[in-house]
Formats: C-alpha cells, sequence, structure tokens
C-alpha cells in the first residue's frame, strides 16, 4: 500500500472585526488567520506540525491578504475624528500664537474645521475650543494622520491651517512656529513647508458636505 502523506498549510480563525481595507478603499470586516503547517496523510490534514508559520488579515469582501500590521491603521470612521480633532486642535493653536480676537482669522478656523467634515461647527463651538483646547493634546491626533494621509493630505491640512494665520496678516514668528511643528510631526520639510505656505490663498473654502472629510484629504 503506497502512503501519500505531506505537508499543507492551513489557515485558522483567530478573531474578526473592522478595518480600513487599501484594496476597497472603504472600512471592510475582516478575518484574522493563524497560519500553521499540518501533516496530511492521504491529502487529509492531521495534526498541526510545528509552530505557527505567522498571521494574515483577510478582507471579507474582496478576499485580499495583509499582515496583520494593517490593523493598526484606523478605520475611515475614526480617521475622519482624527482628522477633525486634530484641525480643531491646530486651529486653536494658530489662533493663540495670532491674534484670536480678529474676525477674519476667527472665520478662516471655523472654515477649517468645516471643511474636515465638521459641518456644525460654528462660532459658539470656537469659543468653547478657545477656553478648553490643550494645545499638548495635539500629538496624539497628529499620529495617525502622519500614518493615514499620503503628501497631498498633508498639504492639505497644512495649508487650512495656514489659511487661519494669513487670514490676519503675514504669519507671525509665533504664528510660523506652529506650522513647522505641524510640518515635522507630519514629515513635512522646512523647504516644502515654505513652499505651501507662499502658495496658500486667503479666503474662506467651501465646507464639505456629507459625513467624511473632503477628497483633498486622501489617504494612503
Amino acid at each position: 500500500m503506497i502512503l501519500i502523506w505531506g505537508f499543507k498549510a492551513r489557515a485558522k480563525t483567530v478573531s474578526t472585526g473592522e478595518f480600513f481595507c487599501s484594496r476597497c478603499g472603504a472600512d471592510r470586516s475582516y478575518v484574522l488567520q493563524q497560519i500553521r503547517r499540518w501533516f496530511t496523510l492521504f491529502f487529509i490534514p492531521l495534526f498541526p506540525a510545528g509552530k505557527a508559520l505567522g498571521e494574515q488579515v483577510k478582507c471579507s469582501t474582496c478576499g485580499a491578504r495583509f499582515q496583520s500590521e494593517v490593523l493598526n491603521t484606523p478605520t475611515s470612521a475614526s480617521f475622519s475624528e482624527s482628522l477633525r480633532g486634530a484641525m480643531r486642535v491646530a486651529s486653536m493653536s494658530m489662533l493663540e500664537a495670532g491674534d484670536e480676537t480678529n474676525d477674519a482669522a476667527r472665520l478662516a478656523a471655523v472654515d477649517a474645521a468645516r471643511t474636515t467634515g465638521d459641518e456644525n461647527y460654528d462660532e459658539t463651538w470656537l469659543f468653547n475650543d478657545l477656553a478648553a483646547v490643550d494645545a499638548s493634546q495635539l500629538g496624539e491626533y497628529l499620529t495617525p494622520l502622519a500614518q493615514g494621509l499620503n503628501p497631498q493630505g498633508k498639504e492639505t491640512f497644512i495649508e487650512q491651517v495656514a489659511r487661519v494665520g494669513l487670514a490676519d496678516g503675514p504669519l507671525s514668528s509665533s504664528e510660523m512656529h506652529v506650522l513647522e511643528t505641524l510640518s515635522a510631526a507630519l514629515g513635512i520639510s522646512a523647504a516644502h513647508l515654505r513652499g505651501i505656505v507662499v502658495s496658500t490663498p486667503t479666503g474662506p473654502r467651501s465646507p464639505s458636505t456629507g459625513d467624511g472629510p473632503p477628497d483633498e484629504y486622501r489617504r494612503n
């Protein structure tokens, strides 16, 4: 009798959840699978052999497979929330570095929040943010943006904050320091920042419509 035996890799489901699928470009359900080698006899897997080979994340929609590190990328919902929070804190930092009583600057800060999808943001919210927002919170919002925004999205973020500073006139040294801090956190060089500032137009932009941020804030 001829025995047909060998080894075959099998995937075992470890957990499920929701993640951002870069193939689909949207939030999708996933299956986290552990890969192990199994001993087979007559092509029938009998028992696992050796240690686990690793893990993979499988998109339940498109079937694409990724390394488990993809789960560190925020979902669209949490990413949008981080973007809105970062813009509000960054705008408040810019206002405090300049003239927070200037009407044009305050209008630009309101506009900045709205262009991230925060449609209901108004002067009342701005007043509350100026009293409550702590600039030291900015780092926790910028980390997911640095990981998730592509170069165009990072430029858009810096440009919108620069509009707040430019609304009341040329940037002061303290306002420029705010932009330099933001740019460094997002991986934008000093030369690149200067180019963004020079090309930044003044005046409000059209607010976003819908639940999420506009297309300019593109993800990786």
